[in-house]
């Protein structure tokens, strides 16, 4: 289960890596966006897709610390 999950978290990472680089090679990502009062600009963009980048290393990482699976203690019991 570890291996499927880091194989999964290491994909995601991945895409996401390649996402963020064509994002920020795009030509549009100087425009700027009006959400309601707010406007959101370049730097605005640039924040939010190392975020994204933060959030996904975060979950590539934590695909290592989890343990093994663990037998149940809902189990059937063994006559002693």
């Amino acid at each position: 289960m570890r291996k499927k999950l880091r194989l999964a978290s290491l994909c995601m990472f991945a895409a996401a890596a390649v996402f963020v680089l064509c994002a920020l090679s795009n030509p549009t990502l100087g425009r700027t966006v009006m959400i309601g009062p707010f406007t959101f600009g370049v730097e605005q963009w640039r924040i939010c897709y190392a975020l994204y980048v933060l959030v996904m290393a975060g979950l590539f990482v934590a695909s290592f610390l989890v343990k093994g699976d663990q037998p149940s203690e809902k189990g059937p019991k063994r006559p002693e």
